[in-house]
């Protein structure tokens, strides 16, 4: 799993010889994973490669009732990579990537201020990503340990 986590790619070869197994042993214990759901493989993109240099968490209060409505209408909005339902004063959450400032403003007054649903919203701008589940690409140095961030 260490030598997946560094590089999905790895080479069924590579992966035997990390494990001392053989490469068709490998094979099938992949096989077994990725079916039972235990692994899957998942494609990363730097969003600034398309345009996103402005990054937002967005916190939203809905009326219960209306939860499962705003979730599902979020789910379909192009600025939003992550929403989800949780519990405490707000009870929907959501990452925002835009271009700029301008234009998570115009996401926030003309497509979320247009769904009534939702009560409150707390908007905290991303100045830094210290740690994340993919790789950071920017100012990474390739011999930090994965999920590091030498700054």
């Amino acid at each position: 799993m260490a030598a997946l986590r560094r590089d999905g790619r790895t080479s069924l070869t590579d992966l035997a010889t990390a494990t001392g197994w053989s490469a068709a042993t490998v094979a099938r214990r992949l096989a077994g994973l990725r079916a039972s759901g235990a692994i899957f493989y998942d494609v990363e993109i730097d969003p600034e490669v398309f345009g996103a240099t402005m990054q937002a968490l967005l916190w939203m209060s809905v009326a219960p009732a209306h939860l499962d409505e705003v979730g599902a209408t979020l789910a379909g909005h192009e600025e939003l990579a992550f929403v989800a339902a949780t519990t405490g004063p707000t009870n929907l959450v959501a990452n925002a990537l835009c271009s700029g400032p301008e234009a998570l403003h115009r996401y926030l007054t003309q497509h979320l201020g247009a769904l009534e649903s939702i009560r409150s919203l707390e908007t905290a701008p991303v100045l830094r990503t210290v740690k994340a589940v993919g790789p950071i690409t920017r100012n990474r140095d390739r011999s930090a340990a994965p999920g590091r961030l030498n700054t």
